[in-house]
């Protein structure tokens, strides 16, 4: 079984490599030049591909378990302060694993997982007692929120500034939200939610409005 993983990935990697020649990677052999910052799941259902369909070079990726900020919080400065990305995207998912584990609660589960799970408390109820769909949907929303409220407290003069905007989003492959396998969803800009209000950001100007979920 591991021969076989290896041998997939060398194959994946021929493949790459058949199909990218040396003028793809020239103008990105000595510096990245990305225009997101990308905070999400280590979840393996949810890649950088969901929001670009080629990621490299365009989007600085930082994933953590419940795509919270504090455990990584270095590594997201680094695209702020240091790649000037212009977006800062937090992107939660359906069916979350670490919202499930949360919610469920976690004291069996090892130290270091633990310390990654206690970030959510800010965010989310108490944990203990059952899952509900409409719940695990509910505090998903949730996280997304709390994690752009600090990235907005964080980075306030650079948002002041017009300089960064900080999006939450919510990558719905369950179509939880009934808007479609796969989809995308803008809950938030820099803390303003609704779909009233987001309609009207200079941000999301010629989107269409059932991309946003009102909360």
């Amino acid at each position: 079984m591991v021969n076989d993983i290896i041998r997939g990935i060398i194959e994946d990697n021929s493949s790459f490599v058949s199909t990218h020649g040396e003028a793809y990677f020239r103008p990105h052999t000595a510096a990245q030049h990305p225009r997101v910052t990308l905070i999400s799941c280590c979840d393996s259902r949810v890649q950088p591909m969901v929001v670009n369909a080629d990621p490299i070079d365009k989007v600085f990726t930082i994933e953590t378990i419940g795509n919270q900020m504090a455990s990584a919080q270095g590594s997201v400065d680094y695209g702020v302060l240091h790649l000037h990305t212009p977006v800062l995207l937090v992107l939660g998912h359906s069916d979350c694993g670490a919202i499930k584990a949360y919610m469920k609660g976690y004291d069996n589960e090892n130290d270091a997982i633990k310390a990654e799970l206690d970030n959510l408390r800010g965010a989310l109820p108490a944990p203990g007692g059952g899952i509900t769909d409409e719940q695990l949907v509910k505090n998903i929303r949730a996280n997304i929120l709390h994690q752009v409220g600090a990235a907005v407290a964080r980075y306030r003069s650079l948002v002041d500034q017009g300089e960064l905007a900080v999006v939450g989003a919510f990558y719905d492959f369950t179509n939880a939200l009934g808007k479609g396998f796969g989809r995308v969803i803008i809950v938030t800009v820099n803390g303003v939610t609704g779909i009233d209000k987001l309609k009207t950001m200079p941000e999301l100007k010629g989107l269409d409005p059932d991309t946003f979920v009102g909360v």
